[in-house]
């Protein structure tokens, strides 16, 4: 038990390391026609983004 327990943060904390070190590389927006939430690469200027959920074609800065 003890060993398992072990195993399944060491996996954990690797991971929220690796995302603080070099950022998570998405950007979280919320499309305003139905409130889904997209995520959208950072760095790339002004990007089209439509929503999967409505089809919503609207326009943000990443």
């Amino acid at each position: 038990m003890k060993r398992r327990f072990r195993d399944f943060w060491l996996v954990r904390k690797e991971r929220i390391g690796n995302r603080l070190r070099n950022g998570s590389g998405k950007r979280i927006f919320r499309c305003p026609a139905c409130r889904h939430l997209q995520a959208v690469p950072v760095g790339r200027g002004q990007n089209k983004v439509v929503c999967r959920h409505c089809g919503e074609i609207f326009l943000r800065r990443t």
